[in-house]
């Protein structure tokens, strides 16, 4: 016999059937144990509260606004920033403008401080004109003076061998000391001329000493008093060294105080003011500003802070 598939198939229909022991299932079920169910997993087979069903898509829903808020709000911002720059750009457009209105300002400004200095200049050179007309005026008279002197010095020479020399001699003294005291006066002047074109050119401040104005001065003879017979000034070197006739009582004061006294003669008592003004003292002025006592009437120079100041 052939045993192929189909012979086995018949064979195996041919068999007896197979029936299970009547205590087999009773058995399996008592050794089956299936597992507890766990209270846990219960709930989650329980229905849900809306809340809890519908919280993501509320999440979702938040969320969403709060894009929506937060591009709105950008989108305000930029906006804004778009304005404010197109401000800007119309601001500048006129920049030129006023870049142009500001250089014509600054310009006419300069004009402005360039006009009133040259005021100032023209009114101070007319003041220094009318002082250098005075000068020129009193150096003719010193220069009459001078003519007057030198004639008188012959008739002196002359008369010295005629009867009444001595009384003659008295006379001529008197009149060369009252023309030495003219030419001081003029000698001060010119040094007070000097002193305000000084100051002019360095801050309304008076030179502290003699020699810093020695640009100002045409000469250095002006420094000596012509009744001055102990010294002999003719270089600026002597002038450095304190050989001069004259005394300067306020070094580098402020021309603010026109009454103080500059500089003075100790010789013919002349004093010279920082307004540029000279004026002669008397015998008894000289002992009132040598005392330099306030309280006598005919005190006419009063010390203050170390300073002497004329008092008209």
């Amino acid at each position: 016999m052939i045993m192929n598939d189909e012979t086995i198939q018949k064979l195996l229909r041919k068999a007896p059937a197979i029936s299970a022991p009547a205590e087999l299932r009773n058995r399996l079920q008592t050794q089956i144990r299936l597992p507890r169910p766990d209270p846990r997993r219960a709930d989650a087979f329980e229905p849900r509260s809306w809340l809890r069903r519908f919280m993501p898509a509320l999440s979702f829903a938040a969320f969403f606004i709060a894009c929506v808020l937060a591009l709105g709000v950008q989108t305000s911002m930029m906006s804004e920033l778009k304005h404010e720059n197109a401000k800007l750009l119309a601001a500048t457009k006129n920049l030129d403008q006023l870049r142009a209105g500001n250089a014509e300002f600054k310009r006419l400004e300069a004009q402005a401080q360039d006009l009133e200095r040259l005021r100032k200049d023209a009114i101070e050179s007319q003041q220094l004109q009318a002082e250098v007309a005075q000068l020129r005026a009193q150096l003719a008279d010193a220069q009459q003076v001078t003519a007057l002197n030198q004639r008188l010095q012959a008739g002196k020479a002359t008369a010295s061998t005629r009867p009444g020399a001595n009384e003659s001699g008295d006379f001529f003294a008197q009149n060369q000391a009252r023309a030495d005291r003219i030419i001081c006066v003029n000698h001060l002047k010119q040094i007070g001329l000097a002193a305000r074109i000084w100051a002019n050119d360095n801050g309304d401040v008076l030179p502290r000493d003699f020699l810093s104005m020695s640009n100002e001065m045409v000469t250095p003879t002006l420094m000596q008093c012509p009744g001055d017979k102990t010294r002999s000034v003719t270089n600026w070197a002597q002038v450095a060294a304190g050989n001069v006739s004259y005394q300067m009582d306020a070094p580098g004061i402020d021309d603010k105080q026109p009454n103080a006294i500059f500089a003075e003669c100790p010789i013919h008592h002349n004093i010279l003011l920082v307004d540029g003004s000279v004026h002669q003292m008397s015998g008894e002025e000289t002992q009132a500003w040598l005392v330099g006592t306030n309280a006598v009437q005919r005190t006419v120079v009063k010390i203050i802070d170390g300073k002497k100041y004329f008092v008209p």
